[in-house]
């Protein structure tokens, strides 16, 4: 494989490394590894830099590239928002690739935020074939409700703190009646920092259009970064049920693994999946 610095973009101000299989794999998809919120290029832990090399490594073009005002991308000198900033210099960066002659197709990955421009991505560019998600929009279920509250019922801490305040047992066993009834309809809000959710119905609009397309998605959640929003591989399907079994759409819980993946055993495991989602559904004929 090969590697080199690029400069792209309309005013040449977006860094980013493309890595490149050696001899290139004629007509696979470019990856677009995209920032996870404020990290520069190479990801959290250096995850981008090992996935990139591994991916190249399989067939695929990869670019892991910064943001405007990210790493050594130069900051923009307009106003516009940040959502659009990224979905612009996201088609940007396919653009470049194109008129390189690396590839005419492309799959996004992402991690948070990154997530999140991934799908925009993919949303918006017909160019865009495939997309993984990493850690994006999670909403909470009846099911995740019941699922915490039991795992709550199991601990001798919890039944400690409970027994310790009676005002606190009435408050617990409403709140599972009431969540057993009413599944959560509405934005869960955010992380610790500010990470507002579009509403459940319009993600669920926004992924069927994607699907129309036959574009590929694969999404990730980690058990204990999204741990707030997100506990069980059933999820997704609870979620959004119409969406459940299609066949363009796979998806994974990694129940021990961190945001971040800071143990090097989450970073293989999640990268281990990654390759076989490629190598199933964009190197091989799909159905």
């Amino acid at each position: 494989m090969k590697e080199r610095h690029v400069w792209f973009g309309a005013t040449r101000s977006l860094s980013g490394i493309l890595t490149e299989p050696e001899p290139p794999r004629a007509a696979g998809p470019a990856v677009l590894l995209l920032n996870a919120g404020l990290l520069h290029r190479v990801g959290p832990n250096r995850l981008h830099v090992t996935l990139a090399r591994r991916l190249a490594a399989a067939g695929l073009p990869v670019l892991r590239f910064d943001y405007s005002g990210l790493g050594e991308s130069e900051a923009r000198r307009d106003e516009l928002a940040i959502e659009q900033s990224a979905l612009r210099e996201g088609m940007e960066a396919m653009e470049f690739l194109e008129t390189s002659g690396v590839a005419d197709r492309f799959v996004p990955m992402g991690i948070c935020a990154g997530a999140e421009n991934a799908q925009r991505l993919a949303r918006e560019d017909e160019r865009v074939v495939g997309a993984v998600l990493i850690d994006g929009y999670a909403y909470r279920t009846a099911g995740y409700h019941l699922r915490e509250y039991a795992r709550h019922l199991f601990s001798r801490r919890s039944w400690g703190r409970l027994l310790a305040s009676p005002r606190a047992v009435g408050r617990t066993f409403g709140a599972v009646r009431a969540a057993a009834a009413t599944p959560p309809e509405r934005n869960p809000g955010g992380l610790d920092y500010e990470r507002p959710f579009p509403p459940r119905e319009a993600c669920l609009a926004e992924m069927k259009e994607i699907l129309a397309r036959d574009v590929e998605l694969y999404l990730i959640f980690t058990g204990g970064g999204m741990a707030e929003f997100y506990n069980h591989p059933r999820q997704l399907a609870e979620t959004f049920p119409s969406l459940a079994g299609h066949r363009r759409l796979r998806h994974a819980f990694m129940k021990r693994a961190d945001h971040t993946f800071t143990l090097c055993s989450h970073q293989e495991e999640v990268m281990a999946s990654i390759e076989a989602w490629v190598g199933e559904r964009l190197l091989r004929p799909t159905t």
